[in-house]
């Protein structure tokens, strides 16, 4: 009381020189301020959370209320001297955006003080929601940042992959697409679809020198074939993270491409011929490849083999002819390890002329649709080893034996075939439920009358644009 009098005696002398004697600097003889609250002897309109501003001199005042995220209150000051200042840490931002501050001063003394108070410390806002999933497993947008009292907060973390929504290419890849149908554009095993070296630089290479140090290492790479290349005798390791894009005419012949452990790999518009073992080797947990558009002939071995629990697999729109031992997928009857992986989509492939395996299927999940059979003497699709298969929209022409469930020394697996035609060729065998394709992934199946005009006009090299492919 008695400071509170001293200062009143002396109130005539601040009012004659109150906005230059009196004049606030961040002191505590300041006018008091925080943000979204201020300080007088009556409480400031304000948002939540509390922060009393600290009594001025020449008279006792409360501090405002916080504002949720408020902006600074100014303060109003005692009759002769200002308030001191009022101090408040922000209030955390809810739903990301800011409050609304404290609009009327609180009353003080008879005279304002000058300056406003210092702001309240900056709060931490709450960080915004995660973005939407995006479509076909891209990531979603991340969320609004939140805004604190005094200050921003932490932007939202981006969303994660969605699972792919929407109609899928209803001309299933038949001219080229940027990402495969099926499985290969699958979640799993720690990548969410299959983009290849998309991202990295593009090398154009015509010799195997050039080649093969390329396909020997994981960093992001397009490699554009310009040439027929020797492969030497050799299966040419493929490492991770490749997009291997043909130019008109490119051919690997004597050899084959092999990948162990690797994942991420695109290989479109290339000839193979003439391999020493394997044409094309997928094996040892290898996952997410698509190969699409290409040409597959003549190997002392199989053409296209899946092997050792590899997975999330995509062959579209290929030619198979001149060969007996087409596709296998999983090795061996004793291998029952392969079981919940080996998940491969086959569509739209031409099997002119080959012998068997269209594919042969031990233990996986395979999806098999809108091929094109054509004079296979041993079989079409062979089910063993309780693999799941599913045949459907298929064209068999001229095949005696289009499904087999079971095969030589393996035993049974599942086939469901639906929406087939069959063509100058035998009755299929069927055996249990398989699994549903519609629950991994969209597609579209075609009419299966059309598929010998389609795949025969459309499928292996000289299609696609690949210069398109390679962007």
């Amino acid at each position: 009381m008695l400071r509170s009098s001293a200062l009143l005696a002396s109130s005539s002398v601040c009012l004659i020189l109150a906005l230059v004697a009196c004049g606030g600097s961040e002191s505590d003889d300041d006018g008091a301020g925080a943000t979204g609250g201020v300080a007088g002897s009556l409480p400031g309109a304000g948002g939540a959370g509390n922060a009393a501003g600290t009594t001025p001199q020449g008279g006792s005042a409360t501090g405002g209320t916080l504002a949720t995220g408020g902006a600074s209150g100014a303060g109003v000051g005692g009759s002769s001297v200002a308030g001191s200042s009022g101090s408040a840490s922000g209030g955390a931002a809810t739903g990301g955006s800011a409050g609304t501050g404290g609009t009327d001063p609180g009353a003080g003394g008879s005279t304002a003080g000058t300056a406003p108070g210092s702001a309240g410390s900056a709060g931490s806002g709450v960080s915004g929601s995660a973005g939407d999933g995006g479509t076909n497993n891209a990531g979603g947008s991340g969320g609004t940042p939140g805004a604190g009292a005094g200050g921003n907060g932490n932007a939202g973390s981006g969303g994660s992959g969605g699972a792919p929504t929407g109609e899928p290419d209803p001309n299933n890849g038949a001219d080229g697409s940027d990402r495969p149908i099926g499985f290969a554009n699958v979640s799993g095993m720690g990548l969410d679809t299959t983009i290849g070296g998309s991202g990295g630089p593009t090398v154009t290479v015509t010799t195997l020198a050039e080649l093969a140090p390329l396909l020997d290492q994981d960093d992001p790479t397009i490699i554009l074939i310009d040439a027929e290349i020797d492969l030497e005798g050799n299966m040419v390791p493929m490492r991770s993270n490749k997009s291997l894009i043909g130019l008109d005419g490119a051919r690997l012949f004597n050899g084959g491409l092999e990948m162990n452990r690797r994942q991420n790999i695109i290989v479109r518009n290339i000839t193979f011929a003439d391999g020493t073992d394997d044409t094309f080797k997928i094996n040892q947990n290898t996952h997410h490849v698509w190969v699409d558009h290409c040409d597959f002939t003549r190997a002392a071995d199989g053409l296209f083999d899946i092997t050792r629990q590899s997975s999330y697999i995509t062959i579209s729109w290929n030619k198979f002819y001149e060969h007996s031992k087409t596709m296998l997928i999983g090795h061996s009857d004793s291998a029952s390890d392969d079981t919940g992986y080996l998940k491969t989509t086959v569509h739209h492939n031409w099997f002119n002329g080959t012998e068997q395996r269209h594919p042969r299927v031990r233990f996986g999940e395979v999806h098999v649709f809108n091929n094109y059979f054509l004079s296979n003497a041993l079989y079409g699709v062979a089910s063993t080893m309780e693999a799941d298969v599913v045949v459907e929209g298929n064209f068999f022409e001229g095949v005696e034996f289009p499904i087999y469930v079971g095969y030589d020394e393996s035993a049974e697996g599942d086939a469901v075939e639906r929406n087939n035609v069959y063509q100058n060729s035998g009755t299929p065998e069927t055996r249990g439920t398989a699994f549903d394709p519609m629950a991994a992934y969209p597609y579209v199946v075609e009419n299966p009358t059309t598929i010998p005009d389609l795949v025969r006009a459309k499928s292996g090299v000289g299609v696609i644009d690949p210069m398109a492919a390679a962007r």
